[in-house]
This record gives C-alpha cells, structure tokens and sequence, in this order.
C-alpha cells in the first residue's frame, strides 16, 4: 500500500476546537416534529468518501413525502426533555445508539390513541436544538426509530402525570443535522431563506 493511499485512511478526522468562555445552550426546544417511516419516500443524503465513510453530519438534499403526508406535532416539556447519543458495538462496525425521551403533558384519550399508533410504527423524529438546528432520530439505513409510549397518572395530589415518548435509533452518523423543509399542518417551517 502506497503511503499516498494510507494517508486517506485518515482523511476524515477533523479539528476539536473550541473558544474559551463561548456558551454552549444545552437542551431542546419544546415541540419535536415525527412522521411514520414509511410515509418517506425519499431520503436526503449524508456526503461519504470512497470507502464509504461519512465526511459530513449534515444532509443534503430534503425529504420527500408520500402525497398528503405531514410531519406531526410532538408538543412535550423541554424541561424534561432527554436527547442524547451513545457508541455501540464492536470495531470497525461500530455506530451510535441515539435516543429522545419526550414527555407530553397530556393523558387523555388524545394521548392515548397517539400513543396506541406509535407503539408498532417506525418513525423518524426532527428535534429542534437550542440553537434553531433540527436534528434526526432515525435512518433510512436502520428502519427509523422505535418507539415506546408509556404514560404515569401521578402520584397524590402534586405527582406530575404525563405521556413519555421514548425513541430509539441506531445511526452511523452521530445524531445528524437536517436543513431541509419540514411541511406541517401548519404550513412549512425551515424553509432555505
């Protein structure tokens, strides 16, 4: 193997810099978007090199939806919010395990039968940063996110009652950002300016 070609070997490794003092905002912003796997009928793409190795953990391209279908409403608290990612696995195949754990305050009949279509339906989640950045549980590579919904009416007179919202995704790319539109109800949001 020619030096040339072992020195590419490296080639995606990047700088880890970071300014003294600049504040890094931790948590999510209080309403994450989710559709069902299924209703995607086009993916973006995350940039990889010859060896197939992603170079980016940004999507390019945006995705594209079944006919009539929009991305839905997980209203939560940011509060109790959790959204992180972990390596799993052996080398060299490791990946992440990335998971979000969303409590909606509501246990209600709404929230109930939410729940009831998630339970056996693969998704994919948009989670808004507090920096205004989406970020997605979920790839096409892995069949989206798992979903488990569990609800606790509380204890006693003060016990806080709410619809938990856990995802579970495994991923290649740590947690990657989407650009992209996201068509709602609502309308469009993350639209390019």
């Amino acid at each position: 193997m020619s030096e040339a070609t072992n020195n590419k070997c490296f080639s995606t490794l990047r700088d880890m810099k970071y300014c003294q003092g600049a504040p890094v905002t931790p948590g999510i912003k209080r309403r994450a978007w989710y559709i069902a796997l299924g209703a995607i009928v086009g993916w973006p793409e995350i940039p990889v090199d010859e060896y197939e190795r992603p170079t980016s953990s940004v999507y390019t391209g945006a995705f594209k939806l079944a006919e009539g279908e929009k991305w839905h409403a997980l209203d939560h608290l940011p509060g109790k919010a959790e959204f992180k990612s972990e390596p799993q696995g052996e080398e060299p195949s490791r990946t992440f395990k990335v998971t979000g754990s969303f409590v909606h305050p509501k246990i209600d009949e709404e929230a109930a039968s939410a729940s009831t279509s998630l339970i056996n339906t693969r998704i994919v989640v948009l989670v808004e940063d507090m920096r205004g950045k989406y970020r997605v549980i979920g790839c096409e590579k892995y069949d989206g996110a798992l979903v488990s919904p569990s609800r606790d009416n509380g204890q006693g007179a003060t016990g806080t009652a709410g619809t938990t919202i856990l995802v579970e995704a495994d991923d290649p790319v740590e947690t990657p950002f989407y650009t992209g539109p996201i068509e709602t109800e609502d309308g469009i949001i993350n639209e390019a300016a």
